[in-house]
């Protein structure tokens, strides 16, 4: 059974929500389109961010010596490091290994996609959410059948589907939201 219970939602989240999936679509079509480039971004990206989590293992490590866990800190710097340089060196290649990374991903996500569906699915347009879980499951099985993939371009792609996945089932269902806002009179303030 299907209600439509009146929620508490500003207005404005509701349009910075379809803001995000407009932008995560459009995401989705440039992952497809330049599947080759958006794989190789994800790669530096990734190792950026790396990076930069192994130096605020360092400062950290520096800024609380005095309380001890200097060498664990120290250590997981060295490891962040080492993963940064093996990301940044040589990105093409580390998108093999961020494919697995990547399957996994898209199968907890689809599993997390349908929980929520079974926590929201008394509600109007909870579908959308089945359906990415659904798709984003999938995706990660299509990842992991054809493991190693024989082009790095399959990632940037399947990366794409899901964002647009992602993308469509977040408009409808901010939509729903949006029609479920009530309407202001000229009395309220």
């Amino acid at each position: 059974m299907k209600v439509d219970l009146p929620i508490q939602l500003p207005k404005k989240y509701v349009k910075w929500s379809l803001i995000a999936s407009f932008l995560i679509f459009v995401c989705g079509i440039l992952a497809i389109i330049l599947p080759l480039t958006f794989s190789f971004a994800i790669a530096v990206f990734l190792g950026l961010v790396v990076l930069v989590g192994g130096m605020a293992h360092a400062v950290f490590a520096f800024q609380t010596r005095s309380i001890g866990g200097f060498l664990g800190h120290m250590l997981l710097f060295a490891l962040y490091e080492l993963a940064a340089i093996c990301l940044l060196a040589n990105p093409l290649l580390s998108i093999f290994s961020l494919a697995l990374m990547l399957a996994v991903f898209l199968l907890l996500e689809g599993i997390l996609e349908f929980a929520l569906y079974i926590r929201i699915r008394r509600f109007g347009h909870s579908f959308w959410v089945l359906i990415d879980g659904v798709g984003t499951l999938i995706l990660g099985i299509l990842i992991v059948s054809q493991w190693p993939p024989t082009s790095v371009e399959i990632i940037g792609t399947l990366i794409g589907i899901s964002l647009i996945l992602t993308a469509l089932s977040r408009v409808f269902l901010s939509l729903a939201a949006r029609a479920l806002i009530p309407a202001r009179t000229s009395g309220d303030t």
